[in-house]
């Protein structure tokens, strides 16, 4: 993907950084981001869910990354103001519980070593 190439230097900034960094941008590139930095198949990334009027806070460790959402406006509150969810930011049923049983199981994932995934 086109997209992942562009991201790839900024990737390499964000690695860098020691403080904190706020990414404002499309669900898109917030969806090609958090599947890179929580270690998610590239085929997984575009259905990820990003949900709207949420912030996402991830806390880099030795393997991995901890996640924290914080809700900055509920569904009630974004349907009474006129804003729907999009589809896009649903995840597919499989593609979700894929992901949710790869994350409990403790084997290794099905990543080829030999092509892995890059952004």
């Amino acid at each position: 993907m086109d997209v992942t190439l562009r991201l790839e230097q900024i990737v390499l900034d964000i690695e860098r950084t020691r403080e904190p960094i706020l990414i404002v941008a499309h669900q898109g590139i917030h969806r090609l981001l958090y599947a890179y930095f929580m270690g998610l198949p590239r085929e997984e990334a575009p259905f990820v869910s990003i949900p709207l009027n949420t912030v996402i806070e991830l806390r880099p460790h030795a393997y991995g990354c901890e996640e924290k959402r914080y809700v900055l406006l509920s569904k009630e509150e974004m349907l009474k103001d006129g804003q729907d969810e999009p589809i896009t930011s649903m995840p597919m049923q499989e593609i979700a519980d894929r992901a949710n049983k790869r994350a409990l199981s403790s084997q290794p994932s099905d990543i080829d070593p030999m092509n892995p995934p890059s952004f």
